[in-house]
């Protein structure tokens, strides 16, 4: 805050609100398509990744690669990594996915408390919706819901810059 003092000079003080906030770089990851270069086509497939870990009942599982992945609706978790965290099941009813991977997989909708990492710092927890799946056929996918309603995202692939920023 600026104050105005009666002399004309001008006082600063720091407002009392001090406001913390998490940043988790992302790893951005550009492979070139083998099959389109045959073609000579040059085509990136960019990825942008960050670890997660899922609480368990003694802690946390450790940290496993993730695709964040905007373009998913909701996050989808395989089996070996969801089995030994706390889940809290939200439906009984199988769901089948397709448009993952070479077809179709299926799983139960629940949710999951999850954090962010990277070399520097570790993200608060975020509870999630997420796809738990019945196997491990797909990568560990971060989605939309209850991620990008909580966090905020910046990319600038030209510059190789991306990370969450979190509250």
């Amino acid at each position: 805050d600026v104050y105005k003092r009666q002399d004309g000079s001008f006082r600063f003080a720091l407002s009392n609100k001090v406001s913390m906030s998490t940043k988790i770089t992302l790893e951005i990851r550009t492979d070139l398509d083998l099959d389109f270069l045959e073609e000579d086509i040059l085509f990136h497939s960019i990825r942008f990744m960050s670890f997660v870990q899922l609480r368990t009942s003694e802690g946390w599982t450790t940290p496993y690669k993730a695709i964040i992945d905007i373009g998913t609706p909701i996050s989808v978790i395989p089996r070996f990594i969801w089995k030994n965290a706390q889940v809290k099941w939200l439906s009984r009813r199988k769901v089948s996915l397709t448009g993952i991977g070479s077809g179709k997989v299926q799983g139960r909708l629940g949710e999951v408390t999850l954090v962010f990492s990277d070399e520097q710092a570790t993200s608060p927890p975020i509870q999630v919706k997420t796809h738990l799946l019945d196997d491990n056929s797909v990568p560990l996918l971060i989605g939309c819901e209850d991620i990008l309603t909580q966090v905020d995202l910046f990319i600038s692939y030209r510059n190789k810059i991306a990370y969450f920023e979190l509250p």
